[in-house]
C-alpha cells in the first residue's frame, strides 16, 4: 500500500496554490447574513467547556463526532480522513455517524498549535502596495508586496499532513452533494481558522485564539446555524421530490433506478439566444424547465476535478428520459458556451452529434464561483493565482443519447461516426473539440456514435485560450501532459492521439481477446497513471503514453491481438505517432524534409490519414455478435469513473 505521505502530498497537489489568505475574521463572517436572537456570548471558553458551547450555537443542527468513524468517501488509499466533527440538520436523514452527503460543514480539531497549516502576516501590511523599482532606468515600479510574502501554505509535515486532510474532506464533500460552496472550521490547539470552498479554491481566515475571543467563533456557528440553505451552499436548483405510486414506478423502470434509492428534481434554464420573451399569447415565457433524475454517483477525486455530471432524467412536460448534463465551465465573455457551440454545430449540420434541446448558464441563481475575487485584495499574500479562474454551472439537455461507449456493440458504431462529426466541425467551423474521452461518446438506440462533450472547444485560430490545459487526464494526449512542454498550445495532433488512446482502452478493455490477463493489464495502466497538479493547475504525467508511443513496435500493444482487425488497426494508428516522442525520428525529419511528400508530423496536421485507416479496417455489424460488449465481462470501474 502506498505510504500516507505519499498519499497526503498527492492530495495537497491535487489542489495546488488555490488557498487564498489570511482574511481578516470579521470580513470572513461577512460570507453568512447577520442572524439575530444569539445567545450570549462567552468571550472566553477553557477547552473543556468547548463542545457544551458549541452545541449551544448550533442548535439547527446535530453537533456530531465523527473522529474515528470513516465514510467510505474520505478513505483515500487506504487511509481515512474523516472530520472530527460533523454538523447536520437536526431533520436530515444519514448513513451511519459519518455521512459526508448530508453533512453541511464540518470541523477539523487538531491538537498542537504547531499543526496549522497556514502562515499569517503581520495584520497591517497592506499586499497590494507597489515595490520600489531598484534600476533607475526602469519604471518606478514594478511589483507588489504579494510577490515577495515567503509562502502562506507552510511546508512543515505537520501542517501538509493537516492540509491533505482539510482536502479529502473537502473532496468528499463536493463529490457526494449537490453544492455552490461550502464551510469548514479548522482548530489547531486553542487556535481557529474559518474556511470557505468552493470549486475555483479556498479563502482562509486569519487565525484567532477562540479561547480567549469565543465570540468569534459563536457569531460564525450562530450565523450557519440560522442561515437558509442557499446561503450555506446548497444547490436550491436541485430538490428532493416524491411521485405519485403509479408514476413513481414507471420513472425508476425508464431510469434504470432501484426503488429505495432517492428521486431529485433538477432546474434546467430555456435556450436564452433563441427564446422569446413572451409566447403568442402575450404571456411571459418560462425561463426554466424541471426534470426527474437521481443522485449521480460520485467519483473519488479532486474538487477541481468535479467539473463534470451527466445522466439520464425524466421529462415530466414532454414523458421522455432526455439527458442531462451539469459543466462547471470557465466564466468568460472570451469563450463559448457548450449551448452556443451545439447551436453551431447544428446550424452547419454537423452530423453524428446529439440533439440540442436547451440550456445555459445558472448565474441567475447564483451557481458561480467568487473565490478568484478575493486574489488581488488587500489581505492576500498568496502570489500567483492565474489558477484561481471563475467558473459557473452550465446545464443543458440533449436528446439521442441511450447509453455510454462502455457499452457498444460494434467498432463501427463509435470509431467512424465520431471521428467523422470532430472532422467536420474541424474543418468547417473551425472548432478543435480538445475533450475526446470515453464519457463524451454516446450511442443512440439505433446503435450510431455521437460525439459529445463540446464544453473545452476552442476555435482553432485563438491562440490564448489553445495555451490553457483542456481534456480528461486519461484521455488526454501525452505531450499536454509533458512538463517540458508547459507553453504547448492545443493543435489537432492532440485531438487525434486521444482518439487512439479511447480506441485502445476500449478495445484491450472490452473486446473478448486471447491477450494474457497480465499484458492487458499493463497496457490498461497506461491511463491509470498518477498524474502531479503544478502550481499553475497544470497537470503533469504521461510518460506511459509517450513511452508506448515512442516506440509502438516494441511496446505491449503488440500483443494485442484479437479480433485480427482491430488488432492491426491500433497497430497502424499507434504507427502515426512515434514522430512526436521519438527524439531521433524528429532529427531526421528536420534535415532530410522533402516538399513532395508529406512528412509523418504532415499526417497527424489532418484528419485524413487517421479517417483512412479506420474506415477499411473497422468492421462493420454484419457477423458480429448480436450482444453487447458489456455481456463480455464483469466491468470495474476504474477511479475516472469509466
Amino acid at each position: 500500500m502506498t505510504s500516507k505521505d505519499a498519499i497526503e502530498s498527492k492530495l495537497i497537489g491535487s489542489f495546488p496554490r488555490r488557498f487564498i489568505g489570511a482574511m481578516p475574521v470579521h470580513q470572513f463572517l461577512d460570507f453568512l447574513p447577520e442572524a439575530n436572537g444569539r445567545p450570549v456570548m462567552p468571550n472566553m471558553v477553557s477547552l473543556e467547556e468547548l463542545l457544551p458551547f458549541l452545541r449551544k450555537f448550533t442548535t439547527n443542527f446535530d453537533l456530531v463526532d465523527t473522529s474515528g468513524r470513516p465514510d467510505p468517501s474520505v478513505v483515500v488509499g487506504g487511509y481515512e480522513f474523516q472530520p472530527t466533527m460533523g454538523l447536520y440538520k437536526s431533520e436530515s436523514t444519514r448513513q451511519g455517524v459519518t455521512d459526508m452527503s448530508a453533512m453541511e460543514a464540518w470541523i477539523i480539531i487538531k491538537p498542537s498549535i504547531q499543526q496549522d497549516p497556514f502562515i499569517d502576516p503581520p495584520s497591517d501590511v497592506d499586499f497590494t502596495a507597489p515595490v520600489p523599482c531598484p534600476e533607475e532606468d526602469l519604471l518606478p515600479y514594478w511589483d507588489t508586496k504579494r510577490d515577495y510574502y515567503p509562502r502562506f501554505e507552510s511546508s512543515d509535515k505537520q501542517s501538509i499532513s493537516t492540509r491533505a486532510h482539510m482536502v479529502a474532506c473537502t473532496n468528499a464533500f463536493f463529490a457526494t452533494q449537490f453544492r455552490r460552496f461550502g464551510f469548514s472550521i479548522l482548530l489547531c490547539g486553542s487556535r481557529a481558522r474559518f474556511v470557505y470552498w468552493d470549486r475555483s479554491g479556498a479563502v482562509v481566515s486569519r487565525r484567532f485564539d477562540y479561547t480567549s475571543n469565543f465570540i468569534l467563533l459563536a457569531e460564525f456557528l450562530w450565523r450557519l446555524n440560522r442561515a437558509p440553505p442557499g446561503d450555506r451552499g446548497v444547490d436550491v436548483s436541485v430538490i428532493p421530490i416524491s411521485l405519485q405510486e403509479s408514476q413513481d414506478s414507471v420513472v425508476r423502470e425508464l431510469l434504470g433506478i432501484g426503488s429505495s434509492d432517492p428521486l431529485y428534481g433538477y432546474i434546467v434554464p430555456v435556450d436564452t439566444a433563441v427564446q422569446k420573451p413572451q409566447d403568442a399569447e402575450g404571456r411571459t415565457s418560462t425561463t426554466h424547465h424541471f426534470y426527474i433524475g437521481p443522485r449521480p454517483p460520485p467519483k473519488q477525486c479532486s474538487l477541481l476535478e468535479q467539473r463534470t455530471r451527466s445522466f439520464h432524467v425524466w421529462d415530466p412536460a414532454q414523458k421522455r428520459v432526455v439527458f442531462f448534463k451539469e459543466t462547471w465551465r470557465l466564466h468568460s465573455q472570451d469563450t463559448n458556451t457548450e449551448s452556443e457551440v451545439y447551436r453551431k454545430l447544428h446550424s452547419r449540420r454537423i452530423p453524428n452529434i446529439p440533439t440540442f434541446e436547451h440550456g445555459g448558464d445558472m448565474s441567475a441563481l447564483g451557481t458561480k464561483t467568487i473565490t478568484h475575487l478575493f486574489s488581488e485584495a488587500w489581505w492576500c499574500c498568496t502570489p500567483n493565482h492565474k489558477a484561481c479562474l471563475p467558473l459557473v454551472q452550465h446545464r443543458i439537455i440533449l436528446r439521442d443519447v441511450e447509453r455510454n461507449l462502455s457499452t457498444f456493440k460494434t467498432p463501427e458504431q463509435f470509431l467512424t461516426r465520431v471521428t467523422v462529426a470532430h472532422q467536420e466541425a474541424y474543418e468547417y467551423l473551425g472548432l478543435l473539440h480538445r475533450n475526446i474521452s470515453m464519457e463524451n461518446i454516446g450511442i443512440t438506440s439505433e446503435g450510431r456514435g455521437l460525439l459529445m462533450g463540446w464544453e473545452c472547444c476552442s476555435p482553432k485560430s485563438r491562440e490564448e485560450l489553445l495555451e490553457v490545459q483542456m481534456g480528461t487526464l486519461p484521455c488526454m494526449s501525452g505531450a499536454l501532459l509533458d512538463q517540458s512542454t508547459q507553453d504547448k498550445h492545443h493543435v489537432l495532433a492532440d485531438d487525434l492521439e486521444s482518439f487512439l488512446h479511447v480506441m485502445v482502452y476500449t478495445m484491450v478493455r472490452y473486446l473478448p481477446s486471447a491477450t494474457k490477463i497480465e499484458d492487458r493489464n499493463t497496457l490498461l495502466q497506461i491511463f491509470d497513471e498518477e498524474y502531479v497538479i503544478d502550481e499553475g493547475g497544470r497537470a503533469i504525467g504521461g510518460s506511459h503514453k509517450r513511452k508506448y508511443l515512442a516506440e509502438p513496435a516494441f511496446h505491449i500493444v503488440k500483443k494485442f491481438t484479437v479480433p485480427p482487425k482491430i488488432a492491426a488497426l491500433l497497430r497502424e494508428l499507434c504507427e502515426l505517432f512515434p514522430i512526436r516522442y521519438n527524439a531521433t525520428l524528429q532529427l531526421i525529419e528536420r534535415h532530410t524534409r522533402e516538399t513532395r511528400f508529406k512528412t509523418r508530423s504532415d499526417l497527424l496536421a489532418c484528419h485524413s490519414e487517421m479517417m483512412a485507416l479506420v474506415r477499411l479496417s473497422v468492421p462493420s455489424s454484419e457477423g458480429w455478435p448480436d450482444k453487447d460488449i458489456r455481456d463480455f465481462y464483469t466491468i470495474t470501474v476504474n477511479k475516472y469513473g469509466f
